[in-house]
């Protein structure tokens, strides 16, 4: 088997070995039991494959490139056990801690459209009944220091290669100050809750992988939500009043909107670390700069922070249309390869 390029990362004819060695000692079977072992184009940090076995269909989840450096898989082990509880997702076949493996039930499911109205709405309520879940993990999820964490391990000549970059970071660090004064209530948070984790159907909806959970800010699933796609702002207020069953107040909508620009920085250091380490994500960075430099703008003067006419016609112009920059440079800069042959 050639090596192939997943959106997780590579997958190789030793990570293959592995893979059915695993399965083989969770089942019982032998390896040629195991049929129509494939990968499944979706999420970044692990590579992700189904099977077929002795007639039911499963997914497994084989770690991805640096994400020993994200991820912390005993914590994930937990809270995989308060959101099976919780029924938020009961997918769970098995997982090795140390190794960061997964085994789950396949759900048959369509791609989930941030642009459905049904789709959104269950989506949304399923982050009430997590955010609501009274059993509570005893780590804190602190975005900004899990940034700092990131950064961390990224060569400082491929680090920060955005444009406006030290702006931006200024904006955030001060939407993080006041963010913290608003007295919204911490909770039991996914932190990646993008489409590609969310599996739906007309019965069921799942939310998946639990490895970037913890106890945080409510803000920080809503804007991995928001930062997955392109949502205009008239979209991301449909979405908070969903959350909230009604208009938020004026601080609630101020936090959740510093919590988007906040978890576009976060995501923006992601995608750094993945770049650096020779991994694409595609259209995703341009997203998540997106939100974190015109959300920044926007969100400060709820705060009553003033910011630039101008920046602040721009960036309301750029949420109002969805209008993303080109950041496909950011590929070449860095050296990063999109396909392996």
């Amino acid at each position: 088997m050639n090596s192939i390029q997943t959106t997780g990362g590579l997958f190789t004819e030793e990570s293959r070995r592995i893979v059915v060695s695993n399965i083989c000692q969770v089942f019982e079977c032998a390896e040629d039991d195991i049929e129509e072992l494939v990968p499944v184009q979706a999420g970044l940090t692990n590579v992700v494959l189904s099977f077929r076995l002795n007639g039911g269909k499963y997914v497994y989840r084989h770690p991805g490139l640096g994400s020993e450096i994200l991820v912390e898989r005993g914590r994930e082990t937990i809270m995989q056990k308060i959101v099976e509880d919780a029924g938020i997702d009961t997918t769970l076949i098995a997982m090795e801690v140390d190794e960061g493996w997964r085994i789950g039930r396949y759900i048959e499911h369509w791609d989930f459209d941030y642009k459905n109205l049904n789709d959104m709405v269950r989506a949304v309520m399923l982050f009430r009944r997590l955010h609501a879940a009274p059993c509570h993990v005893r780590w804190n999820f602190d975005v900004i220091k899990k940034a700092e964490g990131i950064r961390d391990q990224i060569e400082p000549e491929k680090y920060g290669h955005f444009p406006d970059f030290e702006n931006v970071r200024s904006r955030i660090y001060k939407l993080a100050e006041l963010a913290k004064q608003d007295g919204i209530r911490k909770c039991n948070i996914h932190g990646d809750a993008r489409d590609v984790n969310f599996l739906i159907n007309k019965e069921e909806i799942h939310l998946i992988d639990w490895e970037y959970g913890g106890y945080g800010d409510p803000g920080f699933d809503i804007g991995s939500y928001v930062c997955g796609g392109e949502h205009t702002l008239a979209e991301i207020d449909r979405i908070l009043f969903t959350y909230f069953r009604r208009k938020p107040t004026d601080k609630q909508k101020r936090h959740f909107y510093a919590y988007i620009a906040i978890t576009g920085w976060f995501f923006m250091h992601w995608s750094m670390l993945k770049l650096s380490k020779g991994q694409g994500v595609g259209p995703l960075k341009e997203r998540w700069y997106h939100f974190a430099k015109n959300m920044s703008i926007v969100a400060l003067p709820m705060y009553g922070i003033d910011v630039d006419k101008e920046q602040y016609d721009a960036a309301m112009e750029a949420l109002v249309n969805c209008k993303l920059e080109d950041l496909s440079f950011l590929n070449h800069e860095i050296g990063v390869f999109e396909e392996v042959k």
